[in-house]
Order: C-alpha cells, then structure tokens, then sequence
C-alpha cells in the first residue's frame, strides 16, 4: 500500500512539471523566449539598436530597441552578447505617451491601468499555475527627485523567469515618456538583471 501510495504521488509531480506553465507560450509581436531574434529583424537592425547599459558590470547579456511592428511603438530584446544566433532571453514591448499635458497624463493613467488590469487577467488564465503578485504603485527607485512612480504586476514562473506588466508615469521635468510596458524574462535572464542590481 504505502509502494502504491508513492508511485502515485511521485506520477502526480510528474504530471504537475510536464505540464507546468512554460514563459515560451507567451509572445510579443509574434516573437517569444527562445527564439532567434533573426527570424523577426536583419542581424545589422540588431547590431545597430544595441545598447550598453547592461554591459555595465558584466558582459554576459546585450539589448538592442527596434522598432515595434504591431503593437507597440519600440521593442527591447536582450540575449547572450557572445549568441551568433541571438536567441531571445528577454523580450519588452513599449508603448509610450508622447504628449506632456495634465489632462492627457491622466487620461493615460486610466487608460494605462485599464490595459493592465486586462493583461493581467488574460495572463492569469493563460498561466493559472504562476505565481502573481498583487498590484502595487511605487516610487521609480531610479528617479532622485522622487516625483516618478510605476504600477506594476508580475508573475514568477517555476523555472524563474517572469513576466512584468508596468505603467511608467513620468514627471514632466523628466522629459521621459509615460509608458505601457510589458517585459518577458527567461529564468536565466532574471537572473542575470539580479547580479546588476
């Protein structure tokens, strides 16, 4: 009986992690975490839209801005600096609010929360088994002025890799644009961002 008892339980794990939720299922404008970024751009749109700030203490990761082709206005991708291949360890979609005026700001924050409240719910039935954080507004903790804050929800997957759905709302001085932003992160990635912090 107890022999029966434990392959049961050992068979139910089994079944739990095979089919766990798995980061790969989500996409942004088509692409999604362990794709070449050279089935969706040209290696030169890669090489000229890479950036250097997270090459800052370590070399291990690149991220090139290219263009949105759907959804969103700009695109980051990030993966391994030394991949010939480019295979995508980390995916933001942006969507930005160009126009500096305290009418539209806070038609932007309605209309910003609204898309996130909605994403959030989508995601939560695509990946019922990820773990979600609750909804919190905070200081961007990069912003000395304090005047700069950030809503915010995330889903932590097993095998550590995250999505995070954001809405930037910049001070004018700032001269930055509010934002909707949604970021997809492999486990390793994730990793990674934590050892630059």
């Amino acid at each position: 009986m107890k022999k029966i008892l434990q392959i049961l339980i050992m068979s139910l794990l089994y079944w739990n992690t095979s089919f766990a939720d798995d980061i790969r299922n989500f996409k942004i404008e088509e692409m999604s975490i362990g794709d070449s970024a050279l089935e969706y751009f040209t290696e030169d749109q890669i090489e000229n839209g890479e950036q250097g700030w997270y090459n800052y203490n370590y070399n291990e990761y690149s991220t090139s801005f290219l263009p949105g082709k759907k959804n969103y206005h700009l695109l980051e991708i990030s993966y391994k600096s030394e991949d010939d291949k480019f295979v995508i360890e980390g995916i933001t979609g942006i969507l930005e609010k160009r126009i500096y005026d305290s009418y539209y700001q806070s038609f932007f924050k309605k209309e910003c929360n609204k898309k996130l409240d909605a994403l959030t719910l989508d995601i939560s039935k695509l990946f019922e088994n990820t773990k979600r954080s609750r909804k919190k507004t905070h200081q961007n903790s990069k912003d000395k002025l304090k005047k700069n804050t950030i809503t915010s929800v995330s889903f932590n997957f097993l095998d550590k890799g995250q999505i995070i759905l954001r809405c930037y709302y910049m001070d004018k001085v700032a001269k930055q644009s509010d934002s909707f932003r949604i970021d997809v992160r492999s486990g390793a990635f994730v990793n990674y961002l934590k050892k630059t912090d």
